[in-house]
């Protein structure tokens, strides 16, 4: 395959392998994290878009740390709903109350 699905594929066996050595909240996360990676190995590659559509109006200013994260989670979210898999869903949204968790803390 292409070089990032097998970089993808090892940072998933890797979080495996040391799930392997714990147990209860630390295995959980790190099976968490293994299915992220799997998820992100096996995501299809986004279909060609016309350059002028793809191109984005840059504002003025720097995006803020929160900007950034709530475009995060609203990203997350959008690739959740587009994902069939149900695991890859839930882990997609947690990852977006993630970046809203942190965006909060911004404040």
């Amino acid at each position: 395959m292409n070089k990032q699905h097998d970089y993808y594929q090892a940072r998933a066996a890797g979080q495996r392998e040391i799930a392997e050595q714990l147990n209860g909240a630390a295995r959980q996360q790190h099976l968490t994290l293994a299915a992220m990676y799997e998820a992100l190995a096996t995501e299809a590659k986004p279909k060609g878009v016309a350059p002028s559509s793809k191109a984005r109006h840059l504002p003025d200013e720097p995006e803020t740390e929160r900007a950034y994260l709530e475009r995060r989670a609203r990203e997350e979210r959008a690739r959740a709903a587009d994902s069939d898999d149900p695991t890859v869903r839930r882990i997609r949204f947690a990852m977006a109350d993630e970046y809203l968790r942190r965006a909060d803390e911004q404040d």
